[in-house]
C-alpha cells in the first residue's frame, strides 16, 4: 500500500483545535456558572431577609431563563422597609431649632409641641456650639426623641406621647465632689497668682465679688502676701466637669488680715459672722402686686389642662409694669419664646439666677451687669398667657424654687445664739486651710446636703 505522505496544513490545524479546546477549557472552570449570581440585590438591612431568600429562590427556578431569554422580566427583590434612625448632629455657630429642624426636614408643628413641653424649663430655647441633639425618627421619618445634651452631666430627653405631645424627661449621670485646698503667693497681679495656684477665671470671680467691699486687690495685696482657698470640684469618673464652689477663703499679708466662710445656709460670711452674699430683693417689683398663680411643681396648666409643673409665682402686673432685677448680676439670656414670651435671665452672685417672663420690653441686653433694683424690663402679655402678668422664678443651684419661701440672703448677721456653732464650724475650715486636718476625698457632708447633691442620681420630671 503506498503511503500517504501528511499534509503540510495538518499540524498548524491540530495546533489551532488545541488552543480552541484549551480556551473552552479555561472558561468553563473560570467564567460564573448558573446560580452564582444568586444575589442579585444587594440588601443592608437585616430586616430585609425575606427579600434576599426570594430573590435565591427565584435565581434557581428562574434565573436560567432570565439569563438565556432576553424578553424575559429581571426578577427584583421586595422594597426594602423604612427603618427607624437617630441622627446625631452638632450644634454650629448661629444654629437656632428651627433652622436645625428645616434642614432635617422635620415639621415645624413638631418644633412647637416641643418648646411646648419644654416652656417650664426653657432647656432648648438657647443653643450653644459644639453641643449635641440626638434626633431619633421612626419609619414614618416622624420624631419620636429628641435628646439635647446640656452639659456633661445633664441631658434633656423630649419624648413623645400617643398623643403627639412631647414630655420632658431629665438624665442626670452621677458625679462625686472632691474637695481640695490650694494655696498661692502674691507674686504681681492677684489674677496671676491665683491661676497659678490653679483657681479657674470663674472661682477668681467668685473670689473678687465676695471680698470686693473688704479689699481693693490692686492696692491692698503685697508681693509676698499669702492666700488659701478651700473649693469642692464635681467630678466625673475623677474627671472635673467645671462646677466648682469655693467652701472658704483667706488672705495672710502684711496688710491684710481677711477671711469668708460659706455657712451652712448658703451663704458666705466673715470671722465675725457679717454676712458677705449680696443681699437678694423678696419681690421683683418696686410695689407689691396680688400673686395670681403660686409655685407649684404639679400644677394643672389652665391653658392645656394638664399637669405641668409652675416653677415660680405669677404676680397679677398690669402691662407696663417696671420690672426690678432682685439681685446685683449678670444677664445670662435675653430671648422670646412662643410659649414664654419675652424673658430675662440673670446669673446673680453664688448659687442663685433668676428668670422674669412674659415681658412686653426688655431694658437690658446679654452679658450687662445689673445691681438690685435696677429696673430690667416692663411686664406684659407676651407668650401664652391667659392675661397680663409677670412670672418669677427663683433658682438655687440649678433648681427652681418657691421665691416667697425660699431662704435668700438678707444682709443679715450671724445671730448671738448661733455664734458658737459658727465659731466650731470657721475653725474646722481654718484647718483644712492651715494643713491641720486632713481632706476628705468623698466632699463636706453638709455642703452635699445644702447643694441637694444626694438628688443628683438620675431622675425624671414630667409636663
Amino acid at each position: 500500500m503506498k503511503q500517504i505522505s501528511p499534509s503540510p496544513y495538518a499540524k498548524p490545524v491540530t495546533l489551532v483545535g488545541l488552543i480552541i479546546l484549551l480556551i473552552a477549557l479555561l472558561n468553563y472552570f473560570f467564567s460564573d456558572k448558573p446560580g452564582d449570581n444568586a444575589e442579585v440585590t444587594e440588601i443592608t438591612s437585616d430586616n430585609s431577609k425575606p427579600a434576599e431568600i426570594a430573590a435565591n429562590d427565584s435565581s434557581s427556578h428562574t434565573d436560567n431563563n432570565h439569563i438565556t431569554d432576553e424578553n424575559s422580566q429581571p426578577v427584583s427583590a421586595e422594597p426594602v422597609e423604612p427603618q427607624p434612625q437617630d441622627i446625631r448632629y452638632t450644634v454650629k455657630d448661629g444654629d437656632s431649632l428651627e433652622t436645625i429642624f428645616n434642614q432635617l426636614n422635620i415639621p415645624i408643628n413638631t418644633l412647637y409641641n416641643i418648646l411646648e413641653a419644654d416652656e417650664a424649663y426653657l432647656d432648648a430655647d438657647v443653643l450653644h456650639p459644639d453641643q449635641q441633639l440626638i434626633f431619633t425618627l421612626d419609619k414614618e421619618h416622624n420624631l419620636s426623641e429628641l435628646a439635647l445634651v446640656v452639659d456633661p452631666k445633664k441631658t434633656v430627653i423630649y419624648q413623645r406621647s400617643d398623643d403627639n405631645t412631647f414630655i420632658h424627661d431629665e438624665k442626670l449621670t452621677p458625679t462625686s465632689w472632691q474637695t481640695e485646698v490650694l494655696k498661692g503667693t502674691i507674686e504681681g497681679s492677684f489674677y496671676l497668682s491665683a491661676v497659678d495656684a490653679g483657681l479657674t477665671d470663674k472661682t477668681i470671680m467668685t473670689v473678687r465679688k465676695l471680698l470686693q467691699s473688704k479689699i481693693n486687690f490692686r492696692r491692698d495685696l503685697r508681693a509676698g502676701d499669702e492666700f488659701q482657698v478651700v473649693m469642692e470640684r464635681e467630678t466625673i469618673d475623677d474627671t472635673p466637669i467645671g462646677n466648682n464652689t469655693v467652701v472658704a477663703i483667706r488672705f495672710n499679708g502684711k496688710k491684710v488680715d481677711l477671711s469668708a466662710y460659706l455657712h451652712t445656709d448658703g451663704i458666705y460670711y466673715d470671722k465675725k459672722g457679717e454676712n458677705l452674699t449680696p443681699g437678694l430683693l423678696r419681690y421683683p417689683t418696686e410695689k407689691r402686686f396680688r400673686i395670681s398663680s403660686s409655685f407649684n411643681p404639679r400644677r394643672l396648666n389652665p391653658v392645656t389642662k394638664r399637669i405641668s409643673p409652675h416653677n415660680g409665682v405669677d404676680f397679677a402686673t398690669p402691662v407696663g409694669t417696671k420690672v426690678i432685677s432682685t439681685g446685683d448680676g449678670v444677664v445670662l439670656r435675653v430671648a422670646t419664646h412662643r410659649y414664654a414670651g419675652k424673658y430675662v435671665v440673670i446669673k446673680e452672685f453664688g448659687a442663685f439666677s433668676t428668670r422674669y417672663l412674659h415681658l412686653s420690653k426688655i431694658l437690658v441686653r446679654k452679658g450687662q451687669k445689673v445691681s438690685r433694683g435696677q429696673v430690667i424690663a416692663l411686664s406684659g402679655n407676651t407668650g401664652r398667657s391667659t392675661g397680663p402678668h409677670l412670672h418669677y422664678e427663683l433658682h438655687i443651684n440649678d433648681k427652681p424654687v418657691n421665691p416667697i419661701t425660699a431662704k435668700i440672703p438678707m444682709l443679715k448677721s450671724i445671730p448671738k445664739t448661733e455664734m458658737a456653732v459658727y465659731q466650731k464650724h470657721i475653725k474646722n475650715l481654718d484647718d483644712l486651710m492651715s494643713g491641720e486636718a486632713i481632706v476628705t476625698a468623698g466632699g463636706i457632708d453638709w455642703l452635699n446636703e445644702w447643694l441637694m447633691r444626694d438628688k443628683q442620681a438620675e431622675k425624671t420630671s414630667t409636663m
